[in-house]
């Protein structure tokens, strides 16, 4: 299930603020992804999410219209 989300990962999407991109995601998935499930399923038994996940860095792009 891991593999067939990052497959549909889209490659023109911006990184994200560890400026990892979906390319790099994509090519190295047979690596990453035993070490993505361990940790994913480690988090939903100890119930305990790092705070480095909640955080986002959040900025609003003005697309078309009036911006008042």
């Amino acid at each position: 299930m891991v593999k067939s989300k990052f497959r549909k990962l889209k490659m023109n999407k911006a990184p994200g603020i560890d400026l990892i991109g979906t390319r790099f995601l994509i090519e190295l998935l047979e690596v990453i992804s035993d070490w993505v499930i361990k940790l994913y399923n480690k988090t939903l038994r100890t119930c305990d999410i790092p705070d480095d996940w909640k955080l986002a860095n959040v900025t609003s792009v003005f697309k078309k219209g009036k911006k008042t």
